[in-house]
């Protein structure tokens, strides 16, 4: 969730309507970006006074639907507000949750090497090599030892070089991945701090302003012209307006 000044109301608009009524229209509006012409709020199919924080809720979208449920209703579920979470639950929830990232399964070494002889080239010099020793010996021929161990050299030395240039590419991204970190801003125990975006839990409260990169998937609570680039989610060119209760993806 983000935290952000709230956009003032047109001068000379007409008397404010009761909280209830202001709450009522607040719940229509806040979803319309939907595809519908008027939604009315959507609600969890769980009972919010007796839920237990668990993954397996969260990540099950029969039961909760974090992007279209009502805000108040994100608030119950993740058991947090506006002051952000507790520094002890915090720290529970990102044992609970892990961190907010991409795992990337590191890949096993030899068969990263033994890929580079698994290819069309590959198959030939192998053909060749078995050529070599299985089908030139006849005759009284012995098999031609020196074309096979040439071969086979060869090989090795190909899917050598591949696997040094490989692991160094790979080496070079992870290295700028780890210079290029985001932080993020987070409200915790009422005070706002900044930390490695992986570091964050569902249920923080954090803010953002214009340049920043969105370090988590999150509600808007509060925006005021927000505008997020989304071309790599879904191939849009402009940025797209959000407004209060809209969901940002990193």
């Amino acid at each position: 969730m983000t935290n952000v000044e709230k956009e003032p109301g047109p001068k000379g608009a007409s008397p404010a309507p009761s909280s209830d009524g202001l709450q009522e229209e607040k719940k229509k509006r806040e979803y319309k970006d939907f595809g519908h012409d008027e939604e009315g709020p959507t609600k969890v199919l769980v009972d919010m006074d007796t839920i237990e924080l668990k993954a397996e809720d969260l990540y099950d979208k029969e039961k909760v639907d974090l992007e279209t449920i009502v805000i108040d209703d994100v608030f119950k579920l993740l058991q947090c507000d506006e002051n952000g979470l507790p520094l002890d639950e915090a720290a529970r929830r990102l044992e609970l949750f892990g961190p907010n990232k991409l795992e990337v399964e590191e890949q096993n070494p030899i068969l990263q090497f033994l890929s580079f002889m698994w290819n069309p080239l590959s198959w030939v010099m192998e053909a060749a090599a078995l050529v070599a020793i299985a089908l030139s010996n006849g005759q009284g021929k012995p098999p031609d030892w020196q074309d096979f161990v040439g071969i086979v050299f060869l090989l090795i030395v190909n899917s050598a070089i591949g696997f040094y240039e490989e692991r160094n590419a790979g080496n070079a991204v992870k290295a700028l991945m780890d210079s290029l970190a985001p932080k993020a801003k987070v409200k915790r125990a009422g005070q706002w701090s900044e930390i490695e975006s992986a570091n964050l839990v569902p249920g923080d409260m954090i803010s953002f302003k214009i340049g920043d990169i969105v370090p988590a998937d999150c509600r808007l609570t509060e925006a005021i012209n927000v505008s997020i680039d989304q071309a790599a989610l879904t191939g849009e060119s402009l940025p797209q307006s959000k407004k209060t209760g809209d969901q940002c993806f990193s």
